[in-house]
């Protein structure tokens, strides 16, 4: 169920307009990380997403952009601020220096 919805939204997100190339921070790799959110400023536009690796937790610190695609469980689009700690999250994300720009992130269903 979880990953239906994660591909629905991004079939969505790819339908407007939405493609990679169009949404690129620096135009070369996107990335995708699943994870629980760590912490979250909405108003910076700024989030971090820890995934456990092997035992080990990595964090992944994301800039969301301002025209960033934030889809809800059922498919509707959210802000920024609907996203919470420990919500469980998948980001796409370019990255730039030691962080991401995200371009869409897809809240999930709890696990």
């Amino acid at each position: 169920m979880r990953q239906a919805v994660a591909v629905a939204a991004v079939l969505a997100w790819l339908g407007a307009g939405g493609a990679p190339g169009n949404a690129s921070a620096n135009g070369l790799v996107q990335r995708e990380i699943q994870g629980r959110i760590e912490s979250v400023d909405a108003g910076a536009g700024r989030l971090v997403v820890v995934r456990d690796v092997r035992g080990r937790p990595v964090r992944v610190e994301l800039r969301a952009r301002p025209d960033a695609r934030i889809f809800g469980c059922g498919g509707e689009g959210v802000g920024l601020d609907r996203v919470k700690k420990g919500m469980v999250v998948s980001a796409f994300y370019e990255v730039v220096g030691p962080d991401g720009i995200a371009n869409l992130i897809v809240i999930e269903g709890a696990r």
